[in-house]
């Protein structure tokens, strides 16, 4: 009776492992999906604003997401698809710690975009860059660490399962952990971008760009603490047979955010931004993506100013204050006719 008992028991656990893993290959196969979807609904923008402008960081970033992630996941694919027969366990290790490689630096690079954005809004003052450069390193740093530190405890039970063919590992009670020195950082951002738009709204300030910045901020803040606080509560509650079933879906919508939020921002300079001289703009970009022109120290913009904008090649702050964009043109003009306004009402 007892023996019985047993070999219900394991089979009631061999179904419910069986069940999970296929929850994770469809949340895996949803995420690759949408991936390659939003690649091909947004590869006529990336050859305009990607490969036909000049190179910048932030296109390396946006290439190497783009590109290497899809790789990673077909490997990934490979490994916990239950296709192969057989790996051996140098792969299984090898992989185990490559994936995480690849994790981080996938984050790493959105995370940087996102806080070039926010430099961007609040027009690169130098605390602000400092401030976010010691909290990205700190964050990378610390992800970076505990994730390592977990691994290298349970490295040696990475094996290939033949019940199941894919490769597995006892997954770290704190590995949890890895995910919040990422979700503080995203709301500082968040919170830093909020503060902005509001400052704006209530001076009536307006632009293309600056609506983009907001609204792809806000949008990212949501979708990626809706992607880490999934993946910190599966790992926490969720049986060790679900730790899959979100980890590579957010691997693949973490890039496509990403690529969103260049592309958009690229896109949107062609309503906001023209060219004052005979040049076109994808030859005279410089490519560097999310600056915002603030006054020099000591020296305020007039009628409080704030323009994005992306400096021609050669151009100096005195070149750009003497050949103004279409819309600093305009914003002079209104900002000069209110206070003849108010001038006119005062006599």
């Amino acid at each position: 009776m007892a023996d019985a008992d047993a070999v219900t028991i394991a089979l009631h656990h061999m179904e419910t492992v069986a069940i999970h893993g296929f929850a994770s290959k469809s949340m895996f196969v949803a995420g690759i999906c949408i991936l390659l979807y939003d690649h091909i609904l947004t590869f006529p923008d990336e050859v305009e604003y990607i490969w036909k402008q000049k190179w910048s960081v932030v296109s390396t970033m946006f290439v190497l997401n783009r590109y290497i992630t899809p790789l990673v996941l077909a490997v990934d694919l490979y490994d916990k698809g239950g296709l192969p027969n057989y790996i051996p366990k140098s792969f299984c290790v090898g992989w185990y710690y490559g994936e995480s490689v690849w994790n981080l630096l996938c984050f790493g690079f959105v995370h940087a975009i996102v806080a070039l954005r926010v430099r961007a809004i609040w027009g690169r003052p130098r605390w602000l860059s400092i401030t976010l450069s010691v909290l990205f390193a700190t964050y990378f740093l610390t992800t970076t660490v505990v994730v390592y530190a977990l691994q290298i405890k349970v490295v040696h039970t990475v094996e290939y399962n033949p019940l199941y063919r894919i490769c597995l590992a006892t997954i770290s009670p704190h590995l949890w952990t890895c995910w919040l020195p990422a979700l503080i950082f995203e709301t500082f951002v968040f919170v830093l971008t909020v503060i902005k738009a509001r400052e704006h709204s209530k001076a009536n300030f307006d632009t293309p760009i600056l609506r983009i910045l907001v609204r792809d901020g806000v949008v990212y803040f949501v979708i990626i603490c809706a992607c880490s606080v999934f993946n910190m509560l599966i790992w926490i509650v969720a049986p060790p047979s679900l730790v899959a079933l979100s980890k590579y879906f957010v691997l693949a919508v973490v890039p496509t955010m990403g690529a969103r939020l260049v592309l958009n921002l690229r896109g949107s300079r062609r309503e906001d931004l023209m060219p004052t001289t005979g040049r076109s703009t994808t030859d005279d970009s410089r490519g560097f993506e999310m600056q915002a022109k603030g006054g020099r120290p000591g020296k305020p913009l007039p009628g409080e100013r704030f323009v994005f904008a992306s400096f021609r090649a050669g151009e100096t702050f005195d070149d750009e204050e003497q050949n103004p964009s279409l819309y600093e043109r305009t914003r002079l003009s209104q900002i000069n006719s209110s206070r003849m306004g108010t001038k006119g009402d005062g006599n």
